[in-house]
């Protein structure tokens, strides 16, 4: 065909493809980054619904902290040990799952805690179990911190995505 000259020739009936080809390669490139951003789109609220998802169980996971464990009335040594169990418990999947869904970061602010001076709290049954209130009180603050930090970025992100 290029040997005849027919692609070249104005007045042929080719002479349109290449502004033809050029057109639907434009639309194929334009409908590319239509789609491209529709899915980052959703790929971007998906990623704020799972974070709402998760903060909301990590909420959960604070009252189960602040009304099963740190509220629970303790007034013998059989007391003290059930509750020292339920401690533990409660700690290591709060551990568990603030590794899953927030990474190590969150997981070692939780963890690695520092308690320089206890403070004396009401319905303590000993020193011990002061202690470990306090030190409760002050994993509970983390976890509260975690969901403040993580709602306000859900938050800016729901909004950027509008």
């Amino acid at each position: 065909m290029l040997k005849l000259g027919i692609l070249i020739d104005a007045a042929g009936p080719f002479a349109y493809l290449p502004f033809a080809i050029g057109v639907a390669i434009a639309g194929s490139m334009i409908m590319w980054w239509l789609l491209d951003y529709a899915a980052s789109g959703r790929s971007e609220l998906r990623g704020i619904v799972n974070i709402e998802r998760a903060l909301d169980e990590l909420s959960w996971y604070f009252d189960e902290g602040n009304s099963q464990v740190f509220n629970a009335i303790v007034e013998s040594e059989a007391d003290f040990k059930a509750w020292q169990q339920r401690r533990a418990e409660w700690h290591e999947k709060v551990q568990r799952y603030l590794q899953a869904n927030f990474g190590l970061r969150e997981r070692n602010l939780f963890r690695n805690v520092i308690l320089t001076q206890s403070v004396q709290l009401p319905g303590s049954y000993n020193d011990r179990h002061n202690q470990e209130r306090c030190l409760l009180i002050r994993q509970l603050e983390t976890i509260r911190e975690t969901i403040i930090r993580y709602s306000d970025l859900a938050q800016k992100r729901r909004v950027e995505s509008k």
